[in-house]
């Protein structure tokens, strides 16, 4: 039997339970393991768990995987039994599977059957010792009235950060928030602290927003694990704007990565000290705190500037000339943006990330 495990979460893979579920699953068959998020990722390097890195959609993965594999196995944990379920059923309307489905949640040990036709998950139940539940999950998250769309975020609890394709827009006010969109451009966002240099940042990124397919989640302040870095070489500096999740598409062969964003920045640090390389910030103090802090490089900093989006706009075309990758070497890199920003008038303060 071939068996598709995807996981959904950091903790998933704190917990243990990544490592447990999957030694239990070999007695049963061959196993692959996948996530699809960069802070899963780096949370099953941190637990020395050997996966595959799927870099679009949960959706996407489940369908385009739907003919490799004889069932699938999502295991989440989540803030409630209730929000993994919810996320569950989301994803598998949206992948219009139809291959065997079980979710384990490990949040409070239950499993739920999502498809099981021709397939009996007993074996795998008493395996696992997962509870096995049916709850009633009811889903309305998108639907249109004349020219408006609306689409409503699933399990977001207040005070929690609201992200529309990895960008911060702004933060829960309760626990019912609401997206509208018209012609392709959000409008409104009902029940959100809104931040307005979020939207704008997104909409810069998109002409046209799809609202029923475009990647949208809460997110809680959570921490990674204290790591010792792994030093590896590497050559030339990448660029990231705006958009931390792909750091991985040049952490293991780049000497360092330039950032645009606050928590962009913070982010890309994390992970890249796993590589033992370090970043270059350009920020504007605007920090909503995605994530605590634990591991940055020595020779990691951040420039403070007037407006991070010109400051990153005016360093993309001057010093990288509009390429994502440089084949320069990192301190030539640094010499080069501190100068342009001290003469551009953007500069207000260097200062050392893990000062921060």
């Amino acid at each position: 039997m071939k068996i598709c495990l995807l996981v959904h979460g950091a903790e998933a893979f704190y917990s243990g339970e990544v490592a447990k579920v999957a030694e239990k699953l070999k007695n049963l068959g061959d196993i692959k393991i996948f996530v699809t998020g960069a802070i899963s990722r780096t949370a099953a390097i941190d637990e020395k768990i050997n996966l595959e890195f799927w870099k679009g959609l949960p959706s996407t993965l489940l369908k385009s995987n739907e003919k490799d594999f004889d069932v699938f196995i999502l295991l989440t944990y989540s803030k409630s039994a209730v929000s993994g379920y919810t996320y569950a059923k989301t994803v598998l309307e949206r992948s219009k599977i139809k291959k065997p489905v079980l979710q384990l949640e490990i949040s409070n040990k239950t499993a739920k059957i999502w498809n099981s036709k021709n397939f009996d998950f007993k074996d795998v139940l008493e395996l696992l010792r997962f509870e096995l539940v049916d709850p009633d999950i009811e889903v309305k998250n998108f639907w249109k009235e004349g020219s408006r769309e609306y689409r409503r975020v699933l399990a977001i609890e207040k005070g929690e950060l609201l992200l529309i394709d990895g960008l911060v827009v702004g933060r829960a006010k309760d626990e019912d928030v609401v997206i509208v969109a018209e012609n392709g451009k959000i409008v409104e966002i009902r029940g959100l602290e809104l931040k307005r240099h979020g939207i704008e940042k997104l909409m810069k990124k998109h002409e046209k927003i799809d609202l029923e397919k475009i990647k949208v989640c809460s997110l809680r302040r959570f921490e990674l694990k204290s790591v010792e870095a792994v030093k590896k070489k590497g050559f030339g500096v990448a660029f990231i704007d705006h958009s931390g999740y792909e750091v991985y598409d040049f952490a293991e062969n780049c000497e360092g990565i330039v950032c645009v964003g606050d928590d962009t920045t913070f982010i890309t640090s994390e992970i890249l000290f796993r590589f033992g390389k370090p970043v270059l910030g350009i920020v504007d103090g605007d920090l909503d705190i995605v994530i605590n802090k634990k591991n940055v490089h020595p020779i990691s900093e951040i420039f403070i500037t007037k407006h991070d989006d010109l400051a990153g706009e005016i360093v993309f075309k001057r010093v990288f000339c509009e390429r994502n990758y440089v084949q320069q070497n990192f301190e030539e890199i640094r010499y080069k943006i501190v100068e342009l920003l001290k003469s551009s008038g953007l500069l207000i303060q260097r200062r050392k990330l893990s000062e921060i």
